[in-house]
């Protein structure tokens, strides 16, 4: 047995034996400090993968946007020195291309079977969405007018753009998705207009979603007033009475679908309803705030009401461009007249049915305004002649391939200017500079031929051109 004074004796020797010596406890410490090193050089690094990846992937996700500013990117760069952060995507970067979103509005009875023989498409739009300026705009297809239609054999006939779908669906077992992606298709060959995704609906669609967003406020023209249609909008219902008159109209989903298909005036004048009640719908979208919900919350509300191949990643990347535009909307038709030239020709075809020829180079025009590359956006240009008497048609050509050529979106005539011996440019806005030197070299002048004027009133031209004796049109740059 163990007595306590040597129990005393065994502890102190323990103890004893465990207290570290002094180079040891050294070498502890160098170890944990070096794992601490570690745990923090890995802890950078985790941050500039994260960082590195975020700035690669936001682009994408948040297009048009300063990603460097937004909260998620900020606060890990503001951890790590500038030089990680890459430049912000340019006008020209593929992360800032236009989004462009075929909507199709089909002409779908509620007592059609689904498999119904292709259905006719009675809207026809391409919604773009410019990522640099942050604006969006509609651009219609008149359903009359006759394009070039692809068929599944590889043979191109003429026909109605509005049958284009029908083709597609057809061919595919009735697949909604194929005919959206004919009618893209058609819609590319025709007018060089590439479609991102579709968006399809029916007249009940197109309903619930003015119901959803609490109907819509439409302000009525006088020439698009609509007095005692007699309409259903199937073919077992009674008809009734419906009357829009000129000013503003509050209007149900039923009462915006029956003002937007009416047409016993003008296949045109449907068009400019149908766009004003989407105009009043996104006005309603925003005043009420539902942009403001959740993204995934979106999706579930609106996915069942309408058929669309836009994933739920690229949704989430419209939505905040979406939203930067504001709720304004640039409207367009190709088939409007373009400085009193008409632009559809109607005519009517052996069968009787009645069609619409038109004019290329007016559609072209309304291509180019809704189309308008970034950095041309809400820009006006003004041409003056300086070659004297022989040089007005020459000023009036150089207008036009701006114009038609080279997208600007507005171009005008201005007076006639002293006769000098070679064009020049006047710039009266700093920030159109890029442009007045794409300006400059579509006429082959040099940029020192860009004189700066100072802006005296809110309707000076941004850019002014002047034509001089040396102007010879055949000679401008042809466009890329």
């Amino acid at each position: 047995m163990v007595s306590r004074a040597e129990s005393r004796s065994l502890r102190s020797a323990s103890r004893a034996r465990h207290i570290p010596h002094p180079a040891g406890a050294l070498a502890g410490r160098r170890q944990r400090g070096f794992f601490a090193l570690s745990v923090l050089v890995f802890g950078i690094a985790c941050f500039y993968i994260a960082l590195t990846t975020l700035t690669r992937i936001t682009p994408e996700l948040a297009r048009g946007q300063d990603f460097q500013n937004l909260p998620i990117v900020s606060n890990v760069a503001s951890l790590i020195p500038d030089p990680v952060l890459p430049a912000a995507p340019g006008e020209n970067s593929s992360f800032n291309r236009r989004i462009n979103l075929l909507v199709i509005g089909v002409d779908k009875r509620p007592d059609q079977p689904d498999d119904a023989a292709g259905y006719n498409t009675d809207t026809i739009m391409v919604l773009t969405m410019d990522p640099v300026s942050k604006t969006i705009s509609a651009l219609s297809f008149p359903r009359d007018m006759v394009i070039d239609i692809k068929y599944p054999d590889g043979f191109v006939g003429q026909d109605r753009i509005n049958t284009s779908y029908g083709v597609g669906f057809q061919d595919s077992n009735h697949s909604i998705a194929a005919g959206a992606k004919h009618l893209a298709a058609d819609i590319e060959s025709n007018f060089g207009i590439k479609i991102d995704n579709w968006i399809w609906m029916d007249f009940k669609g197109v309903e619930k979603l003015i119901n959803t967003v609490g109907g819509v406020t439409v302000d009525i023209p006088e020439e698009l007033a609509v007095y005692d249609w007699y309409y259903t909008d199937d073919d077992f219902t009674d008809p009734h009475y419906e009357t829009f008159p000129p000013g503003l109209n509050q209007l149900n989903g039923y009462r915006a679908v029956a003002f937007g298909r009416y047409r016993n005036d003008s296949d045109l004048y449907r068009v400019k309803r149908q766009q004003l009640v989407l105009e009043s719908a996104l006005a309603a979208v925003f005043s009420r705030k539902i942009l403001d919900a959740a993204p995934t919350d979106l999706w579930d509300s609106y996915s069942t009401i309408v058929h669309h191949d836009i994933p739920l990643a690229e949704m989430i990347s419209y939505l905040p461009l979406l939203k930067a535009t504001g709720g304004t909307i640039n409207l367009f038709s190709v088939g409007d007249p373009v400085n009193g030239v008409d632009t559809m020709l109607p005519y009517t075809a052996p069968s009787g049915a009645a069609l619409l020829d038109w004019n290329r180079e007016n559609v072209q025009y309304w291509i180019n305004q809704a189309f308008t590359k970034s950095r041309y956006a809400k820009s006006t240009v003004e041409v003056q002649n300086g070659a004297g008497p022989t040089g007005i048609d020459d000023a009036e050509a150089l207008a036009q391939y701006l114009r038609f050529d080279q997208y600007l979106p507005i171009v005008y005539i201005g007076p006639d200017v002293a006769v000098q011996p070679t064009s020049s440019i006047l710039l009266y806005t700093e920030n159109r500079r890029p442009m007045a030197e794409d300006i400059a070299d579509w006429l082959g002048i040099p940029h020192s031929a860009i004189t700066v004027r100072p802006r005296l009133t809110a309707t000076d031209p941004d850019i002014v051109i002047i034509t001089g004796r040396s102007f010879d049109p055949a000679k401008l740059q042809t466009p890329r």
